[in-house]
């Protein structure tokens, strides 16, 4: 049988993987994965496996405590946020795919998901973004937010280094945003910001980066969708400013139990763009 060879598999959720008491729901996950391999192995690959923001949550570095600010864990001590998130996805893929990590790996190339890590205590936050080789076994690339929305003005670990969104795989110039990243590119969101402020300072140097960049593909970790709206004018901003773009797509975790604005089909039809195979977890 010839198999089907696609750019982007996005991993489509519509509840929490995780229940009310922070207990993870293996069972659900396994399930999931199981008919998205029963479906594509053997017969489909991707380059690219894409789930949401967020839908992975870790453990604040003890060792950090409740007391540094903010500039002192963007400017200090990022690296052990990736280690913490290195622990993460190694109980992902070690703990609860172990038995399918193999035939994930033979049905896709690279694997992109966002991992939040909370201090229940400071109310701090970081939303990491990481890139995992699946034939070599490691995560190759962490990036994370930069560009936080209102609320998380005072809160939001940041990462500040901009190069870290920007990464060629597979002969392609690929782009990876954290959840409200992609605002940058919202003509309403930038007609409230003043262009010396911090965010018009930041949207515009993003903004020159990637379009020195040249983008290929484009890959969104949003946290939840419940409408295209959200996303629906940065995207056509971005097409048309960065017309490059063959591939894009935001990962999608839809609250269909929580009253959402639009349909499924609706969100999933208007957050892509190019070759993208959307599987629904159920």
């Amino acid at each position: 049988m010839k198999i089907e060879k696609h750019k982007i598999a996005r991993l489509v959720i519509q509840q929490p993987l995780y229940d009310e008491n922070g207990n993870f729901k293996k069972r659900f996950v396994l399930k999931g994965i199981n008919d998205f391999l029963t479906k594509t192995h053997g017969k489909n690959h991707f380059e690219f496996l894409v789930m949401a923001g967020g839908v992975l949550q870790w453990f604040w570095p003890s060792e950090l405590g409740a007391n540094l600010s903010i500039d002192s864990l963007e400017g200090k001590h990022l690296y052990k946020f990736f280690s913490a998130g290195n622990g993460a996805i190694s109980n992902f893929f070690e703990n609860i795919l172990k038995d399918y990590y193999k035939k994930l790996s033979d049905v896709t190339d690279y694997f992109t998901i966002g991992i939040d890590i909370r201090n229940p205590k400071s109310k701090q936050l970081i939303e990491l973004v990481l890139v995992a080789d699946l034939k070599k076994s490691k995560v190759i690339r962490w990036t994370g937010k930069f560009y936080p929305a209102g609320s998380q003005k005072n809160n939001l670990v940041k990462i500040n280094d901009l190069k870290t969104h920007f990464i060629r795989l597979n002969n392609q110039n690929v782009v990876i945003l954290g959840c409200h990243d992609l605002m940058v590119y919202s003509p309403r969101g930038q007609a409230m910001v003043t262009p010396d402020s911090w965010k018009g300072e930041v949207s515009a140097d993003f903004r020159r980066q990637c379009s020195k960049f040249k983008p290929d593909i484009v890959l969104q970790h949003p946290h939840e969708t419940d409408s295209p709206n959200i996303w629906n004018l940065a995207w056509k901003t971005l097409e048309k400013e960065l017309p490059s773009v063959k591939h894009y797509v935001s990962g999608i975790y839809f609250p269909k139990d929580e009253e959402p604005r639009s349909t499924l089909e609706k969100v999933l039809e208007q957050t892509k763009k190019g070759d993208v195979l959307d599987i629904v977890l159920m």
